[in-house]
């Protein structure tokens, strides 16, 4: 128990360490984008010098760079957060900007992790039962082929095909211009009509990660010996693989798919682009194009915190699943 202690104790303490690492960078990176986002805010030939002087004072970009980072540091551990006023969305803070677009990619990334995790399960199951087969060699083909399709360049081909071509869906946006005038079943249904794309891009560009490991443990559970004792007692096939070592093969599956979130949420920032989906992802690309610098360290923030959460919790799930964890 006291092992058990110690480990939950180093992951907590990496946990803390990847945070630091992500306050730091968060601050830094936006400030190494050139140019001046005042200007891009507010065009120099419209405002007078005087408001545009006003404006920099305002957002704090005149103070030195150390005052700006506690400044920063401040704010972040106020609640709610204080990431100061976004510079596009003036004079709206950030929170408030982040809260209106943030439940869409929460949406888009909880229907894409589950359905990303069922798929590459019930398909590594499959492939796992029969390995070396021709059925093995085609499935587990066509998996590393989406694996390393680029989520937007697959985003487009699904998009051009089932939505420019066919017509089966819209080609962008969250909901259509006359979603307030839907009864609540028909707004369902266009919520749905909307994210199934993207949902659809995120889960065959990251299933084959899960069905390749879901395979590969599961070959290998079917070679212990107590499959064979299992065989022995007259326990069909199917028995032995679902109760017994697709069971014990799950175990890895929690802590890939607390890693594989960041997977899926990076690509679903590129995804929302691509479908001009209005989540965090497409603010995340508005906040680059005006030098958004607040709403950037506020998106990144928070993106970053939910992944270091997630594998912490995949990493205290695991210890408390697998008792061989010391």
């Amino acid at each position: 128990m006291r092992l058990r202690g110690a480990y939950v104790a180093r992951r907590i303490l990496y946990a803390l360490i990847a945070l630091f690492a992500v306050i730091v960078l968060n601050f830094l990176i936006p400030r190494a984008v050139p140019g001046n986002p005042v200007e891009i805010f507010a065009n120099p030939r419209v405002l007078p010098a005087l408001e545009t002087k006003a404006l920099t004072e305002r957002f704090g970009l005149n103070k030195p760079v150390w005052d700006q980072f506690l400044l920063y540091i401040i704010g972040i551990f106020h609640w709610p957060p204080n990431f100061g006023v976004s510079f596009k969305y003036y004079p709206t803070p950030v929170w408030n900007v982040i809260m209106t677009y943030l439940p869409w990619t929460l949406f888009l990334v909880g229907i894409s992790t589950v359905a990303t995790a069922v798929l590459g399960i019930l398909v590594g199951i499959w492939t796992g039962s029969r390995p070396g087969t021709k059925t093995d060699t085609a499935v587990t083909s066509v998996s590393m082929l989406f694996w390393t399709m680029p989520f937007f360049w697959l985003g487009t081909i699904l998009l051009w095909v089932f939505g420019l071509d066919l017509h089966w869906f819209p080609l962008g946006g969250t909901q259509s211009i006359f979603a307030s005038q839907l009864n609540w079943y028909q707004k369902i249904g266009d919520i749905a009509s909307h994210a199934f794309l993207p949902a659809a891009t995120l889960t065959l560009a990251a299933f084959a990660g899960y069905s390749l490991i879901m395979r590969n443990t599961l070959v290998e559970e079917l070679s212990q010996d107590y499959i064979m004792m299992s065989e022995a007692k007259g326990l069909k096939r199917w028995q032995i693989i679902i109760k017994h070592a697709a069971r014990n093969a799950m175990l890895p599956m929690i802590t890939l798919i607390g890693l594989n979130l960041g997977y899926v949420v990076s690509g679903a920032l590129l995804v929302e682009v691509v479908f001009s989906y209005q989540g965090v992802g497409w603010l995340t690309y508005q906040a680059v194009l005006y030098h958004d610098f607040p709403l950037l360290q506020g998106l990144f923030f928070i993106l970053s915190v939910t992944v270091i959460l997630a594998n912490l919790i995949a990493d205290l799930l695991y210890v408390s699943i697998d008792p061989r964890i010391k």
